[in-house]
């Protein structure tokens, strides 16, 4: 009989996981700082419409990356008690979603978001800019999930390395053509808003055909039951449904309460509006690294159930927190050393510095925070309760969107003030999945 080959959760194993997934997350991420920091030279309501463009594009591929994350927590499942042939039934059932998903965004895209986009924003311009950004980019929507559908197989059998070498190209590719499209240099006519989403929607289609490529070359398909087609089967689609779908409306919730509150910003003027948009570029830049710990936490807790090793979970949150924190030390000491300098990237007008600089320095402080509350939270994702996932979720933006109404609309606080709204949200989701991972039942949740 075969030993089964147990997973490795030292310091050392969680890096070898980790790593290619933070590389892979810089570089994902990079894109949409470069975006905005091009966008900027154009004018603040391109900064703002690029940046809400980006939001409200990220708020709908998200549904479909919830259902890829679930597919995702069952491979890990199936990968973790070697059921490897099970995994390529899971994968096709993903790909007949995403291909349908994928039409159904495109036509929303195409014919509903302007009209929405017009009745949320006050500024015409605004509006204008995002939509010119939404339209274009919705041409790629198709390539955004196919590679989020590989990425969830990757790192659900924990074989990431190659996210570490695909991720990057994409992205110097996408910048490459920023550069060349938003401004016009050489043979290239300047596009601006229209540039900086043309050039992601070549990048992303570039990134789905070196997925597929590798994946029939270098992957053993027979292993993992990918030698063959099958067809569509409601009663498996069912299965990656049950653990997605809390994941779907969670991440809705999520992006979705991003998105109202840059809505809620836009009521302090369209340089707040810009200013914060320069503020969440830098901002979800500095969390991508304890993005990649939790997802590698979530994965490796999703094969750790499945090896029935209950016993490894709570380490694993506990070593992976402590990456977080000296990752979170380094950025913030850079931040808050040379604020003048990161700032700089995005713009030259020193009247707009003081403000940013504050609501900057402050989201550097609630990124430790958000360390302490988002790993475990992804880790219940891992286990297979997603349900709980979604309610501790659900809570705490109630909570979060709250205070951020109160400060931007009704009180009208200077801008910084909104952005404490951070502390309150992460304050939440720390109290509520620490007290689920104490004296909740996760460890019978069955997949």
């Amino acid at each position: 009989m075969q030993r089964m080959q147990k997973l490795n959760t030292s310091f050392s194993g969680l890096l070898k996981v980790t790593t290619p997934l933070i590389i892979a997350g810089i570089a994902m991420n990079l894109v949409g700082v470069i975006d905005l920091i091009l966008v900027a030279g154009l004018g603040e309501a391109q900064v703002g419409g690029t940046g809400n463009g980006q939001l409200l594009y990220g708020l709908l591929f998200v549904v479909g990356m919830g259902f890829t994350s679930g597919m995702q927590i069952i491979v890990g499942r199936r990968n973790g008690s070697q059921d490897y042939k099970k995994i390529g039934p899971l994968f096709f059932q993903g790909l007949y979603f995403v291909l349908a998903f994928s039409l159904g965004l495109f036509v929303f895209i195409q014919w509903v978001v302007p009209d929405f986009l017009d009745a949320l924003f006050d500024s015409k311009n605004v509006v204008k800019y995002a939509s010119i950004y939404m339209t274009t980019r919705g041409w790629g929507i198709l390539f955004t999930l196919i590679n989020l559908l590989f990425i969830g197989f990757f790192v659900g059998i924990t074989k990431t390395k190659i996210l570490g070498y695909f991720t990057p190209f994409i992205s110097a590719l996408n910048i490459g053509l920023d550069l060349a499209l938003i401004n016009g240099y050489g043979p290239f006519p300047q596009l601006g808003v229209e540039g900086a989403a043309l050039a992601s929607v070549i990048s992303e289609g570039a990134g789905s055909l070196l997925f597929i490529i590798y994946t029939l070359k270098f992957v053993d398909l027979e292993k993992y039951g990918l030698g063959k087609f099958m067809a569509f089967n409601w009663e498996r689609t069912k299965v990656i449904f049950e653990v997605s779908a809390p994941i779907m409306i969670q991440n809705i919730v999520s992006i979705g309460a991003w998105f109202t509150f840059f809505v809620f910003v836009e009521n302090l003027g369209e340089r707040a509006l810009a200013i914060s948009q320069m503020i969440r570029g830098i901002y979800i830049f500095i969390m991508v690294p304890v993005f990649s710990l939790a997802d590698a936490a979530n994965t490796f807790v999703s094969n750790l159930m499945g090896e029935k090793n209950f016993e490894k979970v709570m380490p694993i949150v506990r070593k992976t927190m402590v990456l977080g924190i000296l990752v979170n030390a380094i950025s913030f000491s850079l931040i808050n050393l040379f604020p003048e300098f990161v700032m700089g990237f995005f713009t030259q007008d020193i009247t707009v510095y003081g403000e940013a600089i504050t609501s900057l320095k402050l989201t550097t402080f609630s990124m430790f925070l958000f360390t302490l509350g988002f790993i475990p939270f992804r880790v219940i994702s891992g286990t297979g309760n997603t349900r709980t996932a979604l309610l501790i979720e659900t809570m705490s933006v109630i909570i979060y969107l709250s205070y951020t109404y109160y400060a931007s609309v009704i009180a009208v606080l200077p801008l910084h003030l909104v952005w404490a709204s951070e502390f309150v949200y992460f304050g939440f989701m720390t109290i509520l999945s620490w007290s689920y991972l104490k004296w909740g039942n996760w460890k019978l949740k069955e997949i």
